[in-house]
């Protein structure tokens, strides 16, 4: 018999000393039995995360097909894991977790509610559930469910906040209640989608929303296992995969890449705030911003992993800005973007949104190997 012991309340971490939100994205597990790969896989990450993550992110999120067959002796696996993360952590519904046609399981093994919300600083997570009618090929949302997420995106937007969706997939791989959706975040200017599902890395920008997917853990079709962390600083967006192993890493959370910019998004200029997040397994010790050619020492943000300095924006057009750290240990760790100044780039949208996916940024863990989202991949 599968017993599990009740779920620790949810309750994310304040964003850190610098104001900076972050959380960590692990990708489909498709758990099935103790001791495969997909398990020794998120055992190491747990590891990781508590090494050199737990004092610096609010949450980690799983996007649904935890479970591969959505069984409870699938879920007390993950659970065993999980149960030792000292993040808070939560989860949402995906095909796979509906495998038996009912929430029963995951709503023992996972989480209180198929759907729910929840504010940390002035953003607002809106957890969704993409199969109101539990079956794995539904891929439904509700008019009950639609209509709670409009109030609380007008909710969200009176109190100023920034909006972000957890959706098990892209809201054009809907089937039901997809085209409403749409329009809903349209109105409502969700900033980021951040989903499970396609088994890739992959980031799509329509000019008003970001979606972001992470490579699945447990069923991957492209390189090697890992997580990702996303940032949200001051309403900037920044997002990088880390591979497992492979810390230290750094990230650029201000100014945006301009890759990742709202079409309405502001242009840097006057004076750039550059602020950058460090995640090593020792602390980091020297971190210095350079942008054409010259060089500017950052200094840390008291009680905080991130590290800031300000510099006089450059003549207009598109620069490429990095910032790199060393560790104690000597170990460099380094992050370059793409920063706009006094100008808009123009892009060509398309009016479904994964097709507006970013070509590769290696740099940040996007290979471009998207094949569909899951639908032309490997026959899982």
């Amino acid at each position: 018999m599968n017993t599990l012991v009740p779920k620790r309340p949810f309750r994310p971490h304040a964003p850190d000393a610098a104001g900076v939100l972050s959380w960590v994205h692990l990708g489909d597990l498709h758990m099935t039995r103790a001791g495969e790969q997909n398990h020794r896989d998120l055992a190491e990450i747990i590891d990781e995360l508590n090494r050199s993550f737990a004092g610096s992110v609010s949450f980690a999120y799983l996007p649904g097909d935890v479970a591969d067959d959505g069984s409870l002796s699938a879920y007390t696996v993950v659970r065993s894991e999980l149960d030792r993360l000292n993040v808070p952590w939560c989860a949402i519904i995906g095909d796979h977790d509906v495998h038996e046609q009912s929430f029963a399981n995951f709503l023992q093994g996972m989480s209180e509610d198929t759907r729910y919300a929840f504010t940390i600083g002035d953003v607002r997570f809106i957890a969704m559930n993409a199969f109101d009618v539990p079956h794995p090929a539904s891929f439904t949302i509700s008019s009950d469910q639609l209509e709670w997420v409009r109030r609380e995106l007008r909710a969200a937007t009176d109190a100023g906040q920034t909006k972000v969706l957890l959706l098990h997939c892209y809201p054009s791989d809907l089937k039901v209640g997809g085209t409403e959706l749409i329009k809903i975040l349209r109105e409502g200017n969700v900033r980021l989608v951040d989903m499970g599902h396609t088994h890739y890395n992959e980031i799509a920008n329509d000019g008003r929303t970001l979606y972001s997917a992470t490579r699945s853990t447990g069923q991957i079709e492209e390189g090697p296992v890992g997580y990702s962390v996303t940032n949200i600083d001051g309403g900037v967006v920044s997002w990088r995969f880390v591979e497992l192993g492979k810390l230290p890493v750094v990230v650029i959370t201000s100014p945006s890449d301009e890759r990742l910019l709202a079409a309405s998004s502001e242009i840097a200029h006057g004076t750039l705030n550059v602020r950058a997040k460090f995640w090593g397994q020792v602390e980091a010790v020297e971190a210095t911003a350079h942008l054409n050619e010259e060089s500017f020492s950052m200094q840390r943000v008291n009680d905080s992993a991130v590290w800031e300095a300000s510099i006089t924006a450059p003549a207009e057009g598109i620069h490429p800005l990095r910032v790199s750290f060393k560790d104690r240990s000597g170990k460099v760790a380094t992050d370059e973007i793409r920063i706009v100044v006094g100008t808009r780039v123009n892009r060509d949208l398309m009016e479904r949104d994964q097709d507006n996916a970013l070509e590769a940024w290696p740099e940040h863990g996007l290979l471009g190997t998207q094949l569909g989202p899951n639908k032309y991949g490997k026959k899982w």
